[in-house]
């Protein structure tokens, strides 16, 4: 029940993010980073789009499916070959999206933590002091939570992808990867909060996995965002990270 609770109250904080960022105009915090976010998506889907080819002719050749064939073999080789183009474009486009989202956060950090901060502070009036060393050391942090989201991901891409040749389970292994791949980017948009309250990373692992609805909820909205053409991709970062600052203070809020 409480994933379910946590999870609305993912999809709603998005509601409450617009309808902070157009009270105070937030627009310069939003676009700043969505310019940075947009030329970032343009680079990796370059590169994406110019592998991806590679990628499927290695699959093909490593199941031997590459050569010629005849009679009713040809037309099930045939319809394999549909079925793995499908899965292998599907599992190289999120592979890349994950690696264009680990860039992003990797590269923007100290914008995203900004915006965070100064979303908390519209929401509680607390101030946070501005000290260069404790900055760098959240920056640091900021990259080891990326680093290791990224790493575990990674692994279970790589698990789903194998899993994938099962028959039957292939069919649900690209839902999993995108409930990892959500999962994953919430945790991140709610780590800058965590880590204002001076958590350490497995405090913040720990919250994260009791919220793990909402963390889902807040990825989920950060890749529907990402569909609609060019806005999306100016604005998803910085409502993510809107989004998530109000609803992880709603959460301490009700637990106190």
């Amino acid at each position: 029940m409480a994933l379910f609770k946590n999870f609305s109250l993912g999809i709603k904080s998005y509601g409450d993010a617009h309808r902070l960022i157009v009270k105070h105009k937030l627009w310069g915090y939003v676009f700043f980073p969505g310019i940075i976010n947009l030329v970032l998506f343009i680079l990796v889907c370059l590169l994406g789009y110019y592998s991806k080819d590679i990628v499927v002719k290695w699959v093909f050749d490593f199941l031997g499916l590459s050569g010629e064939h005849t009679g009713i073999a040809r037309f099930f080789i045939s319809l394999l070959h549909v079925v793995l183009n499908l899965f292998v474009y599907y599992l190289v486009f999120m592979i890349y999206l994950s690696t264009y989202k680990y860039i992003v956060l990797m590269i923007m950090p100290p914008l995203l933590a900004v915006l965070s901060e100064k979303t908390e502070r519209l929401m509680t009036g607390r101030k946070y002091k501005f000290q260069f060393k404790q900055f760098i050391r959240d920056i640091v942090r900021g990259l080891l939570i990326v680093l290791r989201n990224l790493l575990i991901e990674l692994g279970f891409v790589i698990i789903l992808f194998i899993l994938g040749f099962v028959p039957l389970l292939g069919l649900v292994c690209p839902v999993i990867m995108f409930l990892v791949s959500m999962y994953y980017y919430g945790f991140s948009m709610m780590d800058y909060s965590n880590e204002r309250a001076r958590l350490s990373v497995s405090q913040s692992v720990t919250f994260v996995r009791k919220h793990k609805g909402f963390a889902i909820a807040n990825g989920f909205i950060f890749y529907v965002l990402l569909m609609i053409p060019l806005v999306g991709l100016l604005i998803a970062p910085s409502y993510a990270v809107v989004a998530a600052a109000i609803g992880v203070e709603k959460i301490r809020e009700e637990n106190l």
